[in-house]
């Protein structure tokens, strides 16, 4: 089942018209532009996400509509969207380990590890060789549930101390994946869909 996964076109709806104070207010109805073009809506996916002709703000952009197709708890978009700018650069620099990534990116203010992991999926960061995975509230709740067995290494894992965690998540989630010839995106996105259902 988890082979069978078409994660690259796992996709989201989302409303040109919800969000278009958000970039008017933030000054960036260019960015809007670039991802909307004029439709009314549009259905992000993770290839488009990952595609190389986007640019930085365009890709930190779609990615946070992507993960919040109606907004951030607190209007948090809102923020996030006047400092896109810090955001895709930090999103974009390479070459760091992951505790000055996430810290690099949480000094901005009001980004957590659901958001600081989909900015490190989408802009196909690495750490310790291991790509960046999606780490939210639904995983940490399937990592902590315990129903997993081949997880157990990360049963005590919360929002709080996920970040600490983090590069442990990809190391045993890629382990995983090559046992069962899969891919750790794939498994990633079977734990956010499946995870709890069985």
């Amino acid at each position: 089942m988890i082979q069978a996964l078409p994660v690259t076109e796992h996709s989201v709806e989302v409303e040109a018209d919800f969000w278009l104070p958000f970039f008017a207010h933030a000054q960036r109805l260019p960015i809007h532009e670039a991802i909307f073009a004029g439709r009314p809506t549009v259905r992000i996916s993770r290839s488009w996400l990952r595609s190389e002709n986007l640019n930085s703000e365009v890709r930190a952009a779609a990615t946070i509509l992507w993960g919040y197709p109606k907004g951030a708890r607190g209007a948090r978009h809102s923020h996030w969207l006047a400092n896109l700018a810090q955001i895709a650069e930090a999103a974009d620099t390479r070459d760091l380990c992951w505790a000055d990534y996430y810290q690099k990116l949480h000094a901005i203010g009001e980004l957590g590890i659901p958001t600081i992991s989909k900015l490190a999926y989408c802009f196909s960061q690495k750490f310790q060789g291991h790509p960046a995975l999606i780490l939210d509230q639904r995983i940490l709740a399937v990592l902590s549930s315990g129903r997993w067995s081949d997880l157990v290494g990360l049963h005590n894992i919360n929002y709080v101390t996920a970040s600490a965690h983090y590069v442990d998540y990809l190391a045993l989630l890629a382990g995983i994946a090559v046992l069962g010839s899969f891919s750790s995106e794939q498994l990633e996105f079977f734990l956010f869909t499946h995870g709890n259902s069985f």
